[in-house]
């Protein structure tokens, strides 16, 4: 199953949990996109995509300055389970494919 597509995330912060948007595009064998939510739109950085294996870095905003969050996940069809890393340690996070309706 691909890793490209819509994906509401569900992640535990010290600012509560937050459900941000993750969108994964491919083009050729390149990888890219964003993840929105609070902090703002982030472009991911350092793609890289192995099978079901997805990695990236991005930057968010918080009241507390920007800081660098580096994800790990594996796709499961519309499921995906990682690690998030961030400079207070790594925290696991769920996310679901949104299907568009036909």
């Amino acid at each position: 199953m691909s890793v490209t597509g819509s994906w509401k995330l569900t992640m535990n912060t010290p600012f509560g949990v937050q459900t941000p948007l993750l969108e994964i595009t491919q083009e050729n064998s390149a990888f890219d996109g964003t993840l929105s939510g609070n902090s703002g739109l982030n472009p991911l950085e350092e793609v890289s995509v192995d099978g079901a294996q997805i990695n990236f870095k991005t930057k968010v905003t918080t009241p507390m300055g920007s800081f660098p969050v580096s994800f790990s996940a594996s796709v499961d069809g519309d499921v995906m389970k990682g690690v998030y890393q961030t400079m207070l340690g790594a925290t696991e996070f769920a996310g679901e494919r949104i299907i568009p309706r036909a």
